[in-house]
């Protein structure tokens, strides 16, 4: 629980490493192939082109989909410097990532949740090839092999189900064929950063083909300096593997096996910054950008692994589809929960997450005048705490506190069908229904470091949840290629135990929210333009929330009711061949309109006050002087307060030109600039980021259509922003995005 030791764990690294560079070379002197080519759209030499997507879990056209949907391809993605799922919010404004120690979370038009305990699911799920991604730590993806990524906005209840209130991320990863093909790249950055990246495919037989795809970047240096012990910090490593095996049987079956592993070791998402103006307790202040003031820097060791088994088999009415899927996360994690020197509270956080889901899905084979799908779906969980250790100085002694072991598992179970029926060549109905039922069981135990003492050992809490969700839109084709929808959904996100929290505490209730969306798709002046709008309504019944009672510890509240409005839009032009330029924004208006029970937080000196009467935001304390350490929690009314990572406009726009040099030699040049207005992290609106503007660029110069050069820089301007901020007894702490990097990377496609 000391200095983050980046020596203890080199010789995994440089294996790493090692093992990333072995596979390239040999798949550069091994394989001979011609390039092939995986895209999302049918590319035209001028227009937009038409892209297809699996939002309605079958292969439609992006336009025809009564869904406020934004498809990225793996190449957009790499050229704009969006390399994980933790920076997509560059390129979705209306998707807001924030973090809570190694948990991953999203916001999407301002439904989300900030807790991150472990265990804990997301208002907004993730799949990655139709496997469901519960836990939060495995949200925090790096893309490698990926051949787009779909983000459904808006609730997904019927199809999708499982805690897709908000919406979801989907990536599909992109499957062998029968050529093969070597692609990759590797390079090298500031803050003596080293990162690789490899796709090899080939088929290994008749109707049988292998993929593998891998992944590494090392950060040596640090993004600043802790300055109790002179050590860089805001550095780290990670390396990962994915690979797919696909059989075709036959004409009418596909069976793919998949697997995957990522080792990730830094101290990115536990080194807590003291916030700027906040003062610690003890009277430390604010250390600098990007530096600690600890004995004892925060660090995150984080597995994630997995295998799934998918079996498509066609039928001559309908196609069954089933996948079968295990997986586990580990993670060990410390961080300084006081945020200075003096060592009053040091949490350590060892936890296991292990999983299993099945799901059958049959698919009618015709799509007009009437489609319908039908399926069951079951998922489980279990969740261990394996020693939350809470220990220092504010427990009477450097070796004195707490440790909390916990067990929390889940069974969930699923049924669901959807219609759709095309009422005249023109006028198309969806319809869908989804019952689910969620059964949690939940137990946890405190012990005395210092005695050995059980303190706390309470029987076990259990929770049982059904609900039903559903979906209703209707889609008007008012030309060729221009369309009107309206819809209305019902989601849910389960309820759950905070894990780390204390073991008497009761359960969070589940959450639900009902939705109304209005939009417009339209492909414009011969597929030159494409613009597509969206305005949303949402209520949400028992919003739930996090608050942080004591250093460490998490409490679940539920606010009575949140109401967003919003408005959308997303516009391709592609006006000469070789250019293309997309502008996207999203306006919020995401509040609390009934949330009596809030906590609020103050920098001490200061008091609480009792009696405020119910309507708008009521302070819950004041402060009674000059600041002058740490900080108090009171209990008050919320009502009114924009809701946490809901910015009140956000925007992208994204420039990508290619010019064709001849003999197969072509320069590229991408540009994005991403805008977020003011952004609250907690429910009292008093920790803010204010607005902040991040410009991504690269330069790209191919000789041939097998080697290429890259130049790249993200956050060009070095903006200097926070993307988690938590009030808190010891101080407020926050986590700084990164700054200014850049580098040049070698890529090759054979």
């Amino acid at each position: 629980m000391g200095d983050l030791d980046m020596g203890g764990h080199a010789n995994r690294r440089h294996v790493a490493s090692t093992l990333l560079a072995l596979c390239i070379t040999t798949a550069l002197t091994g394989v001979s192939t011609q390039a092939l080519a995986q895209e999302t759209a049918t590319v035209e030499s001028t227009g937009v082109g038409d892209i297809v997507v699996t939002a309605q879990r079958r292969e439609e056209n992006l336009q025809d989909v009564p869904i406020s949907v934004t498809a990225i391809s793996n190449e957009t993605l790499q050229a704009v410097g969006v390399g994980g799922t933790t920076s997509i919010s560059q390129i979705v404004p209306s998707v807001q990532v924030t973090s809570s120690g190694p948990s991953n979370i999203f916001f999407m038009r301002g439904v989300g949740n900030t807790s991150g305990n472990v265990g804990e699911e997301g208002a907004n799920a993730f799949y990655v090839d139709g496997v469901y991604l519960g836990d939060l730590t495995s949200a925090g993806t790096k893309f490698n092999n990926i051949q787009r990524i779909e983000v459904l906005k808006g609730p997904q209840g019927t199809l999708f189900g499982r805690n897709s209130s908000g919406g979801l991320v989907n990536i599909i990863t992109r499957e062998p064929g029968n050529e093969a093909t070597v692609q990759g790249k590797v390079g090298y950055g500031n803050y003596n950063t080293l990162q690789g990246q490899l796709y090899a495919a080939t088929p290994v037989g008749e109707n049988l083909s292998f993929d593998v795809a891998l992944t590494g970047k090392d950060q040596n240096d640090g993004f600043g300096t802790n300055l109790a012990t002179g050590n860089d910090i805001g550095k780290g490593w990670y390396w990962g593997a994915r690979s797919k095996l696909v059989w075709r049987p036959g004409d009418a079956t596909k069976i793919v096996l998949s697997g995957d592993y990522y080792k990730d070791y830094n101290d990115y998402v536990n080194g807590f910054y003291l916030t700027k103006g906040s003062v610690g307790t003890g009277g430390y202040r604010f250390p600098g950008e990007y530096n600690l003031n600890t004995l004892d820097n925060g660090y995150a060791d984080i597995q994630t692994f997995g295998g799934s088994l998918t079996v498509e088999h066609e039928f001559d009415f309908a196609t069954l589809t089933s996948i079968t899927a295990r997986r586990g996360v580990k993670v060990q994690s410390s961080f300084d929960a006081d945020y200075t020197s003096s060592r009053l509270v040091i949490a350590y956080v060892p936890s296991r997450v292990n999983t299993f889901q099945q799901e059958l899905r049959l698919a009618s084979a015709s799509t007009t005048p009437f489609n319908w799908q039908l399926g069951v779906f079951y998922y489980h969980a279990k969740a261990n705490v394996d020693g939350f250790t809470l220990r220092g100085l504010a427990f009477g002694g450097l070796n004195n506190g707490t440790s909390t072991r916990a067990e929390m598992k889940t069974n969930s179970y699923a049924a669901f069908g959807e219609a759709g029926y095309d009422i005249t060549p023109t006028t198309h109905l969806i319809a869908g229904v989804r019952y689910t039922k969620d059964e949690r069981t939940y137990r946890g135990t405190v012990t005395a470091i210092q005695t050995g003492v059980v303190t706390v050992a309470p029987p076990q809490q259990e929770l049982s949840t059904g609900k039903v969700t559903y979906r209703v839109a209707l889609r008007q084709d008012l030309g060729d290629k221009i369309n009107v929808y309206a819809s209305y959904n019902r989601g849910f996100k389960s309820g759950i135990f905070a894990a780390t929290g204390s073991p008497l505490d009761p359960a969070v209730g589940p959450q639900t929210i009902d939705a109304f969306e209005v939009g417009l798709k339209s492909q414009l002046f011969d597929n030159l333009v494409r613009l597509n709008l969206a305005g949303f309504h949402y209520k949400i019944d028992d919003y739930q929330i996090r608050a942080q009672p004591s250093p460490g510890r998490t409490l679940l509240l539920n606010a009575a009711t949140v109401k967003v409005d919003g408005l959308e839009g997303e516009l391709t032009i592609a006006p000469t061949e070789g250019l293309t330029l997309n502008f996207s924004g999203t306006y919020l208006n995401s509040r609390f309109t009934d949330f009596p029970g809030a906590q609020f937080t103050y920098q001490s000196p200061a008091v609480c006050t009792t009696g405020q009467p119910a309507g708008r935001a009521r302070p819950a304390g004041q402060s009674t002087g000059p600041a002058t350490g740490g900080g108090i929690n009171c209990f008050g009314d919320a009502t009114g307060n924009k809701t946490p990572l809901s910015p009140t406009f956000a925007s992208t726009i994204s420039l990508n030109w290619r010019k064709n040099l001849g003999n197969d030699a072509e320069v590229i040049f991408n540009a994005l600039w991403n805008h977020s207005s003011r952004i609250f992290f907690e429910a009292d609106n008093r920790l803010t980021q204010g607005a902040y503007d991040v410009v991504n660029l690269s330069f790209e110069l191919r000789p041939n259509k097998n080697w290429g050069i890259e130049l790249w820089g993200n956050n060009m301007f070095d903006a200097r922003y926070y993307q988690t901020g938590v009030g808190g007894t010891t101080g407020d702490h926050s986590e700084y995005a990164p700054p200014r990097t850049y580098g040049v990377s070698l890529k090759f496609d054979f």
